[in-house]
């Protein structure tokens, strides 16, 4: 794009009638002052009305589009915004570029151009009390304008508790720092993220009374000390260490932290005038951190609340302490164990005896890396690895006829337990077994049916069981395809015996999904009675395949609901 270009002409056009004689082309000797990242394609300077602007440094800005637009933003860029001794001003970054709002696309040139400067405009004309607004709202991110990137990046699992306390954190080899309020909580994280937990050590967590504004950070380690108090800080600090401090917020609503890094004398220093034998007093060690520069470093929270639904996941309360057993960690087990933790349930079982092998990879939630491990121990540790924080994810891989009577009594007491794609055996043991239970947890039984083409989710509840709802062969009687060549929907591996149907990881991810959401409505007591909740897929490839569809699968992608039917013997 060009000056000639169509676009550049109408946003001369609108720049001539908004403000004549203010604007110009940018001369060669600006473009240094433009940031690259911007991939400016043309360039304007804009003069900017005198005694309206707040801001005491700037009186123009440049107005650039690049060769995408009209489909990107214009952009205004303040040089003069960002140079030594310019005031701390909102929305604006380190490079002078101002974050505004956004314009919509399908708007003609002249009016979104004149509409994005007078953003920027409204933006320099913020008086104080809007100027302290805007700091606070927007505190992380003016925070961590100041880290810099070579500085440990840092994980937060503090409880949202606005009082000020002692904490605990481990710097890890990776050049992580992890906080948590509770040794074992981050002991338990550590463990599960794979990362070698050395000696875990105390800090402290202060929350200022107002949320400070960039003229107010802390900037000498007297300052943050003056903050968290001395008589906090000198339990906390080790001759020669760097010492991690957090401060907390309350922004619009949510709990956030902010850290900073201080530091003292080395310790080769502090040993000077102290005999090997005699430890330096605290008071003197803490002493050596006032003059010192802070480091400013960016924080993130890694706990449930944030991690699953960033604090507005009205649920969470209640996944958090559901339990749920899963039988079956095949292809549709496996993805509903990690997607029943992506949604933030905190105790999974697992159950199955088979391991993965190179045939398993194309639709499991398994990577090669997992090749020859058993599939309950494997998602288990995946899991863990993923999700760092989640409270129990057990392993059994043993088929269900051959759990111990302990294990039954760990699966008896889940909220849910889930069947996923079981042979006919163990559904029929798990069936007796319930009849052994006195309060038995409501099951999911989950399966699709040939080439996946439809899947069903049935939540039984009580003491409704499988078996009466199969016919005399096995076979579900609520079907919603018939009249398969078993020679097609059924092949063999070579040489092995093992039969398989094929389909993959996509034509199940249906039925997957609806089976997930059906286990979190049972947990959320949405669904009173046993109920079939079914996905019909295509039904025009049911029959170029040979299937004949049934009643019920009468249109293609959807899912459909209805209560859970018995076998009354007609459908034998």
């Amino acid at each position: 794009m060009n000056f000639q270009s169509k676009q550049a002409r109408a946003i001369e056009a609108a720049l001539k009638f908004a403000s004549p004689g203010g604007w110009r082309r940018i001369r060669d000797g600006e473009q240094c002052l433009i940031p690259r990242r911007l991939h400016c394609a043309a360039t304007w300077r804009v003069d900017l009305p005198k005694g309206y602007l707040q801001h005491p440094s700037v009186d123009y800005v440049f107005l650039t589009i690049d060769d995408a637009f009209p489909l990107s933003e214009p952009r205004v860029v303040a040089p003069q915004a960002v140079m030594d001794n310019a005031p701390h001003w909102p929305h604006i970054e380190r490079d002078g570029v101002l974050c505004l709002t956004t314009t919509k696309y399908s708007a003609h040139v002249g009016p979104r151009v004149l509409t994005m400067l007078q953003h920027a405009v409204d933006v320099l004309a913020m008086d104080s009390e809007a100027r302290t607004i805007e700091f606070r709202r927007e505190f992380l991110s003016y925070w961590s304008q100041q880290v810099g990137s070579k500085e440990p990046h840092c994980y937060a699992l503090l409880s949202p508790r606005s009082n000020d306390r002692d904490i605990y954190y481990h710097s890890a080899r990776t050049g992580q720092i992890i906080f948590a309020d509770d040794p074992s909580e981050l002991s338990s994280w550590l463990k599960n993220a794979g990362i070698k937990a050395e000696a875990l050590l105390t800090t402290r967590v202060v929350w200022p009374a107002q949320i400070p504004t960039p003229d107010q950070y802390p900037v000498k380690g007297r300052d943050i000390i003056n903050l968290v108090g001395r008589e906090h800080i000198e339990r906390h600090v080790r001759a020669g260490y760097d010492l991690p401090l957090v401060m907390g917020f309350m922004i619009n609503g949510a709990p956030m932290f902010a850290a900073a890094s201080i530091s003292g004398a080395s310790a080769k220093f502090l040993k000077k005038g102290f005999r090997k034998s005699s430890p330096r007093p605290a008071r003197f060690v803490a002493n050596t951190f006032f003059a010192k520069a802070i480091v400013p470093l960016s924080i993130e929270r890694i706990d449930p609340f944030w991690v699953h639904g960033r604090d507005s996941n009205i649920t969470l309360d209640r996944l958090r302490t559901a339990s749920v057993g899963i039988v079956g960690c095949g292809a549709i087990g496996g993805f509903l164990a990690r997607g029943l933790a992506q949604a933030g349930v905190d105790s999974l079982t697992l159950v199955d005896y088979d391991e993965i092998r190179p045939q398993n990879l194309g639709r499991h939630v398994l990577g090669s890396e997992w090749l020859g491990w058993l599939k309950a121990d494997a998602i288990s540790a995946q899991i863990r690895r993923d999700f760092p924080h989640v409270r129990d994810v057990q392993p059994h891989t043993r088929a269900f006829q051959n759990l111990k009577p302990g294990d039954l009594e760990g699966l008896a007491q889940c909220d849910v337990l889930v069947l996923a794609g079981l042979d006919l055996p163990a559904e029929l043991a798990i069936d007796h077994w319930i009849d052994t239970i006195e309060h038995p947890p409501t099951r999911v039984w989950t399966w699709t049916e040939e080439y996946a083409l439809a899947g069903h989710a049935v939540a039984l509840i009580g003491r409704d069981r499988f078996s009466e709802g199969l016919d005399a062969d096995g076979f579900y009687f609520g079907r919603l395809t018939h009249g398969w060549s078993q020679k097609n929907v059924v092949l063999g591996e070579a040489g092995c015996g093992v039969t398989f149907h094929p389909y993959d990881a996509v034509d199940m991810s249906s039925t997957v999904l609806m089976a997930q959401r059906l286990i979190i409505d049972v947990i959320l007591g949405k669904v009173p009675q046993s109920t079939n909740r079914m996905w019909l897929g295509n039904r025009d490839i049911v029959i170029e395949r040979g299937g004949v569809p049934s009643e019920l699968f009468d249109r293609s992608h959807c899912e459909i609901s209805r209560a859970w039917e018995k076998d009354d013997g007609t459908n034998h």
